[in-house]
């Protein structure tokens, strides 16, 4: 499930085919992509894998708790490949799309549009599910404002799911074994503080590798990963690096997060990882969150910041919400005590 970027005007269904990989982060195969609409704006985006035929699922399920936040908002479905069908009369999972406008209509939310499209390239021909000969064309997806927009903003749209995942993906095993070996070192040398404090050496560590992000052309050195995974095993540290997920250093701290979630072994991984879900998340790229707390859950199974976030992702919380914490984050001074209950 994916919430969703700034908000945009668009009107025609073929500019809604075009938006949905800009608003996801990726081009979908096999999806089904629920837009919430509000005022004429995508006020929530959420993408579902489709179903295999005659495979049980849970596909309405999984709706209900986002929709439910979506009262007096409208939607439209956008169901891209699974299947070729004998279009127009007979498109592909005409009967989810039936489903899931039974859901929306238990969580009071309209269904405006649904159509098919076997791709969201430009040309691909898309129909309407309940208006049968009601057809368009997709314009090009890399020409839209949108597009430039996200672009704009530091935003990649990917060719797959498969390929952002990528993004994500581990360093070497020798490399993880030298780091690991170090962290170790670092661990024993110098063990975290209990007090709720941050030590301001950390604190100052933090602050110049998110500026340096900006601008660094090289990788970290080993020595260099394993002071930043170091100073962010204190759930404090992190707790206060939250604060980078807004304001003017939140592209480059993103861009730090996603280096060491690849470049720390576990269980330090998870911290990073979850840094970096929580700034997908704020910026409404779900699917990336979610890929992310997926890399912090496997380095550290019942990492307690993950699986809350995990549940957000889940429920549809609002990524306000999100920014309102990292906003206060910011705002904390971590280096006095807080003060006792």
């Amino acid at each position: 499930m994916t919430k969703l970027l700034p908000r945009t005007r668009l009107h025609d269904p073929g500019d809604l085919i075009a938006a949905v990989p800009h608003l996801i982060g990726f081009h979908p195969t096999d999806s089904m992509v629920v837009l919430v609409v509000q005022d004429d704006d995508i006020a929530m985006t959420l993408r579902i894998d489709l179903p295999p035929p005659g495979v049980p699922h849970r596909v309405a399920d999984q709706l209900t708790a986002p929709l439910s936040r979506c009262r007096s908002a409208n939607a439209v479905i956008v169901v891209i490949g699974g299947g070729s069908g004998d279009p127009p009369e007979d498109l592909p999972h005409d009967a989810l799309v039936d489903e899931v406008d039974d859901a929306l209509h238990a969580a009071r939310v309209p269904l405006l549009l649904a159509v098919w499209t076997r791709a969201t390239a430009k040309g691909e021909s898309w129909f309407d599910y309940h208006d049968v000969g009601t057809s368009g064309t997709v314009p090009d997806p890399t020409s839209t404002t949108l597009a430039a927009t996200t672009a704009a903003e530091g935003h990649i749209t990917y060719a797959s799911r498969e390929a952002m995942a990528e993004l994500l993906a581990a360093d070497p095993p020798e490399a993880l074994s030298r780091r690991a070996t170090l962290l170790n070192r670092r661990a024993a040398d110098t063990p975290h503080r209990l007090d709720g404090t941050i030590p301001p050496r950390h604190q100052e560590l933090i602050h110049a590798e998110v500026v340096r992000a900006a601008t660094r052309k090289r990788p970290l050195t080993d020595e260099e990963v394993a002071d930043l995974a170091h100073a962010l095993s204190n759930p404090w540290v992190r707790d206060s690096s939250l604060g980078y997920c807004v304001g003017e250093h939140a592209q480059s701290a993103e861009a730090l997060w996603t280096e060491l979630t690849r470049a720390c072994p576990a269980p330090e991984r998870a911290e990073p990882a979850t840094l970096l879900a929580f700034s997908a998340y704020i910026k409404g790229l779900g699917t990336l969150a979610s890929l992310a707390l997926d890399r912090a859950e496997q380095a550290h199974p019942g990492h307690r910041l993950s699986e809350l976030l995990r549940a957000a992702l889940d429920t549809g919380l609002s990524p306000d919400h999100l920014r309102q914490l990292a906003e206060r984050a910011a705002e904390t001074d971590w280096t006095t005590p807080p003060n006792p209950p």
